[in-house]
């Protein structure tokens, strides 16, 4: 690996860790690979850096404990010295040592960021202004003339937005809410701080969320959110926090251990039932293996069909889209991908949408189409666009068979996939789909174009094309994994076994996440979102 790679820095609150077991700490770093983990503070927990640092290969700090001697920070390595980050105690360990900070900034310019996990922003309603707390502490320690990024446990990962403060007095001249592109000081006397956060979404307390962060030598190229309960036992499906525990009375804290427990001992712990133990030694087995499993008998959608469906997805610029600015298509028939994208004039929302109609009613009349979630976002926004825009073409586009491989594998409980979410990304994925590396998702497009219809600066088009070419070549590639996947020899439900199922589709239970995946809406995307515009 080198510097321009990048590599992965998995941000942990404590309770993330004190919390779980050690299968479960094993887990989360098999599966993202960590290259350095960063127990958050800014409070001291010494019992969960120990726990971080007796779990990981990877090497872990934990700012309340580091120490730099002179310095005013510590100087981490990751992924074996390609790329540093420097880790402050806290703030105020920057503010005796105003000076020399920038100097050694200054002559390091390999490192990538600074770590303070007590920087914050605090909001103040009756003044109506956000404030960066330490501000004038940051002005006197960071170089002037530059962007210096701060990454900070305190603030929710997704946060990101840049500073300009007054190098004498840390008065704020302004902040830059939108980051695409290079970023740049307002002008050689400024200080400019990039803040960045790591921190759980749900708040610092809350276990349920980590982050990981890709680093490269040009910064924080993406911050990925994750929860908890993604790895280890609660990974599988039918497993909360209750059972879980339950399982660990008796031994068991890890699938592998879960596969070795009979069926009839899991179906013994209250809640689970036959369908249930089944359900989890299923899951396990397909998480372990990385295999999906069909649960049913169920034709895959237009599996018969003579000629296979076109994998469809678009990129908008928001939850509430104003513009469809790029739909992408992929014929599995002949491998060719095709992108229509309103570059030129985006207040016109239009024109894609009619090159799109006027390609598939014109080229492709009698070909079905293919999604992923596509009922909650792509078809949902696409039907209301075509009857706005284009309405000739309404009765004609109703008229489409239109397919959503999401709600026949998940919805609809036909197969079992080894993804740690649903998501289309994390599915593919754990079925080895190799993608073009672009490090984009759905918020990070909408965003950049929300920028290009603000200020007119271009996106990198290509890189965006890319993305979402990504996303229709997925799609495909988990249908013909889901084809080729074996199917599971469903013994006969009896009568008791039936009334269970049925009951547990009605039954509110208090730990909900205890109940199979099977018997409740996933949480993985909620109604009307595209995937990866609400990660933060």
């Amino acid at each position: 690996m080198t510097a321009r790679d990048g590599a992965t820095l998995l941000a942990l609150p404590p309770s993330a860790i004190a919390d779980r077991h050690v299968a479960t700490l094993e887990d989360l770093e098999a599966t993202l690979e960590p290259d350095a983990v960063w127990v958050l503070g800014p409070s001291r927990e010494p019992q969960a850096f120990a726990r971080a640092r007796s779990a990981f290969d990877a090497p872990a700090f934990h700012p309340p404990l580091e120490t730099g001697g002179e310095a005013p920070f510590h100087r981490q390595e990751i992924a074996g010295g390609t790329l540093e980050i420097a880790v402050a105690t806290g703030i105020r360990s920057l503010d005796p040592q105003s000076k020399s900070v920038s100097n050694v900034l200054a002559e390091h310019p390999g490192i990538v960021a600074l770590v303070c996990d007590d920087v914050t922003t605090t909001v103040r309603p009756t003044a109506l202004e956000t404030t960066l707390e330490g501000a004038a502490t940051l002005a006197a320690a960071l170089p002037t003339g530059q962007v210096t990024t701060v990454l900070t446990g305190s603030e929710p990962a997704g946060y990101d937005e840049l500073w300009h403060l007054e190098a004498e007095t840390g008065a704020v001249r302004g902040v830059d809410h939108d980051l695409i592109g290079a970023l740049e000081p307002l002008d050689e006397d400024c200080v400019s701080v990039r803040v960045q956060g790591a921190g759980p979404v749900e708040g610092y307390n809350q276990r349920q969320s980590i982050a990981s962060l890709t680093l490269t030598i040009d910064g924080i190229e993406g911050v990925e959110t994750h929860k908890i309960t993604n790895f280890g036992l609660e990974a599988v499906s039918g497993i909360g926090p209750k059972t879980a525990e339950r399982l660990a009375d008796r031994g068991v804290t890890s699938r592998t251990e879960l596969l070795e427990t009979p069926v009839q001992t899991l179906a013994a712990l209250p809640g689970v039932g036959q369908t249930g133990a089944r359900t989890m030694h299923r899951h396990a087995t397909v998480l372990e293996t990385g295999e999906p499993h069909r649960l049913t008998d169920e034709s895959l959608p237009g599996e018969s069909w003579h000629t296979p469906p076109l994998c469809v997805d678009i990129e908008t610029d928001g939850l509430s889209p104003t513009i469809i600015w790029q739909v992408g298509v992929y014929d599995p028939a002949t491998d060719e991908y095709r992108a229509f994208v309103e570059r030129d004039d985006p207040s016109d929302p239009g024109s894609v949408l009619e090159a799109f109609c006027d390609w598939l009613l014109g080229v492709h009349p009698n070909r079905a189409l293919l999604t992923w979630n596509g009922w909650r976002f792509d078809y949902r926004h696409l039907g209301a666009f075509i009857a706005r825009h284009v309405p000739y073409y309404v009765d004609e586009w109703e008229s489409i068979p239109k397919f959503d491989l999401y709600l026949w594998a998940v919805a609809n409980d036909n197969a079992l996939l080894p993804g740690r979410t649903n998501k289309l990304e994390a599915v593919s994925d754990a079925l080895d789909y190799e993608d073009a590396g672009t490090g984009l998702d759905g918020a990070q497009t909408a965003a950049a174009y929300q920028r290009f219809v603000r200020t007119g600066e271009p996106l990198e088009w290509d890189r965006h094309e890319d993305y979402c070419e990504d996303d229709c070549r997925a799609l495909w590639h988990v249908y013909e994994c889901l084809r080729d996947a074996p199917r599971a020899e469903l013994p006969s439900l009896s009568d008791s076994e039936a009334n269970e199922r049925r009951t547990a589709t009605e039954t509110t239970d208090a730990d909900s996440s205890d109940r199979p995946a099977a018997s409740r809406p996933s949480n993985d995307t909620d109604d009307g979102e595209q995937t990866g515009l609400s990660d933060f």
